[in-house]
C-alpha cells in the first residue's frame, strides 16, 4: 500500500487509546517491548479477535471490543531515526528475535525495527531451542532449524516503534470496531 512515499499500517487490539504508549507493550516480543503494526490489515485484525478471545477466557463476562487501528507512515521521515531493517527471515533476524523474546527488557538501540512476524508458536518453538532440540544453540543449525519451526514466510511484515521518537512518525487515520 505504498503512496507517494507513504506506507498505511494496521494495529489490532482489544484497547481504545488515543494516544500511543509504547510501555503499555508486552515484553518478550520479537523485536522487544513496544507498539507493533503490521502490513497486513487480516492479520492485524486476527491478532485483535484472538487476544479478545484469550480476554475472554480469563473473565468471561467482561464486555471486550476488537479494535482496528489505522495509520500512515511517511518512509521519508525514516531517514531521521536508527532504523533496523530485516528483508527476510534469515539467522541475523532469528539471533535477533531470540534475544528479544528471552530478555524482558530491551536490549536493541533500535527506534524501529522492520522485519518478518514470528508465528503464535514462537515461544514454544524458542523453549525447544535453548532447551538443544535443535542443537548447540550457538549452531547456525539449530537456528536454521528455529527457523523453519516457526514459519515466518506465512505471516507479513511487521513495524515495531520502540519509543515515541518513533511513534510521532505515525499519523492517525481512524479507529475501527471489528466484527
Amino acid at each position: 500500500m505504498h503512496q507517494q512515499g507513504k506506507l498505511i499500517l494496521f494495529h489490532g487490539t482489544i484497547y481504545e487509546f488515543s494516544e500511543i504508549d509504547t510501555t503499555f507493550g508486552k515484553p518478550y516480543k520479537d523485536f522487544g517491548k513496544g507498539f507493533y503494526t503490521s502490513v497486513n490489515k487480516k492479520h492485524s485484525e486476527n491478532l485483535a479477535k484472538r487476544n479478545r478471545e484469550i480476554a475472554l477466557m480469563r473473565n468471561p463476562k467482561a464486555k471486550i471490543n476488537p479494535w482496528l487501528y489505522v495509520y500512515e507512515l511517511n518512509m521519508e521521515l525514516l531517514k531521521k531515526l536508527n532504523v533496523k531493517e530485516f528483508p527476510k527471515a534469515d539467522r541475523e533476524w532469528m539471533r535477533f528475535v531470540v534475544q528479544n523474546r528471552s530478555n524482558k527488557k530491551q536490549k536493541h538501540k533500535y527506534d524501529i525495527v522492520i522485519g518478518p512476524t514470528a508465528n503464535d508458536d514462537t515461544r514454544t518453538s524458542i523453549q525447544a531451542f535453548f532447551a538443544g532440540a535443535y542443537g548447540d544453540v550457538k549452531s547456525d543449525r539449530a537456528i536454521d532449524m528455529l527457523i523453519i519451526q516457526i514459519e515466518p514466510e506465512k505471516l507479513p511484515s511487521q513495524f515495531y516503534f520502540a519509543n515515541n521518537k518513533a511513534t510521532r512518525l505515525l499519523t492517525f487515520k481512524k479507529r475501527v470496531q471489528i466484527k
